[in-house]
């Protein structure tokens, strides 16, 4: 057992501490037994003890997101503020994940700035508004979302039955106003192969062999593809071979071995035409190699990128707010991707913004700076009663 942790006095950050001991790793990775169920419960509280309606709205058996309102002088017209709910997982981590101290200024833990700390600052500023009976021009609403660590389920359902003017997704920002990101395309490869005793390899086909073959040829043929390729935010499309798999022992001839595959997508790439000049590379390997059984299968997971317009309302009262409050604003992008690009593919303008730093997000010691989350409040704040 950790050494206690001392609650701070500030509401915030001592809001932020309770949701942070919280576990809520996604059940999709390894530790996230829990799923994002105790996070609802916490903050279906906050917004009883804060005199805000909510309601959850079941996505996946067991998990659902959360909805709380503060009604705005048009009940019509909805600014939402969004946050997903779940974390990375814990095994890498060399600190307690769930024991949230501050320490010179820096509050630990995991989901502490990936992205529990946005979400914090969001609700607060709800309840500030609440207390002070300022009505903002339009009703705010905030969604803890389940699933982005993921597969994104949360969030698409979030966009496939809500109707938001605009929407504040909450990721660790350094408090920069992110209009654009990048997409992606995930997929798995597989090669057959034929077993054999290891002592006449000759009677088999190696998969793992013909696989290492394989990807020197993507590694040089998709790369040469996108090299010249560059968006003025978000940088230039990425490959990457995250996963390889393949043999059942060292005597055996391997029959089969797969990788898994990502390629990140630049604003103004479709991520399914992606896969085009993979087909390619196996298609001529496969005339080079009549042995070679080899097979792209459907992704399992596609994500497309987002470039909100800079004159978008959403991009301007955003960065006017971040003005107003640290003196200065930046309009960016970023190479990952988010929640906020299930909205803009329905056409709903989205733009990133939160403390902390996506160096720290899903690292050994995650923290998030305390001074940033405090000013996050303000600027959620100055978001809610400008938007109209």
């Amino acid at each position: 057992m950790g050494e206690a942790w001392t609650r701070s006095q500030n509401e915030v950050l001592s809001t932020l501490q309770d949701v942070v001991a919280i576990e809520s790793i996604n059940p999709g990775l390894p530790g996230g037994d829990r799923g994002e169920s105790f996070m609802v419960e916490y903050l279906s509280h906050f917004f009883r003890t804060a005199g805000l309606s909510y309601k959850t709205w079941e996505v996946l058996p067991g998990r659902s997101n959360i909805i709380g309102t503060l009604e705005g002088q048009n009940l019509d017209r909805i600014l939402l503020f969004e946050c997903h709910l779940d974390t990375a997982s814990v095994g890498v981590m060399t600190i307690s994940p769930f024991e949230p101290h501050i320490r010179d200024g820096y509050l630990y833990g995991r989901g502490s700035c990936d992205t529990k700390a946005g979400g914090v600052a969001m609700i607060h500023a709800m309840k500030r508004l609440k207390e002070t009976g300022q009505k903002p021009p339009c009703t705010v609403q905030f969604a803890g979302a389940v699933d982005e660590e993921y597969l994104f389920r949360g969030a698409r359902h979030l966009a496939a039955n809500l109707e938001p003017a605009a929407v504040v997704v909450a990721e660790p920002t350094e408090l920069k106003v992110i209009r654009a990101h990048k997409g992606l395309v995930r997929f798995r490869i597989r090669v057959e192969g034929v077993a054999a005793h290891s002592s006449k390899p000759f009677l088999g086909v190696n998969a793992i062999t013909k696989m290492a073959r394989l990807i020197n040829d993507i590694e040089r043929d998709v790369v040469r593809s996108f090299q010249n390729k560059n968006h003025p935010l978000t940088g230039g499309p990425t490959l990457n071979i995250g996963l390889i798999h393949g043999g059942d022992q060292v005597n055996f001839v391997p029959n089969e071995c797969v990788i898994e595959v990502e390629r990140r997508v630049i604003p103004g790439e479709n991520p399914e035409e992606t896969l085009g000049i993979f087909h390619e590379v196996l298609s001529h390997a496969q005339a080079d190699d009549s042995s070679l059984k080899v097979s792209l299968e459907k992704p399992f997971l596609i994500d497309s990128p987002m470039d909100t317009p800079e004159a978008s309302p959403i991009v301007r009262i955003s960065s006017e707010a971040t003005r107003g409050i640290l003196g200065s604003s930046t309009i960016a992008g970023v190479p990952y991707g988010t929640d906020a690009s299930k909205f803009t593919t329905v056409g709903i303008p989205a733009i990133v913004f939160g403390p902390g730093s996506i160096d720290q997000a899903h690292g050994a010691v995650e923290w998030v700076e305390c001074e940033q989350v405090l000013q996050a409040v303000d600027i959620y704040q100055s978001m809610m009663i400008n938007f109209e």
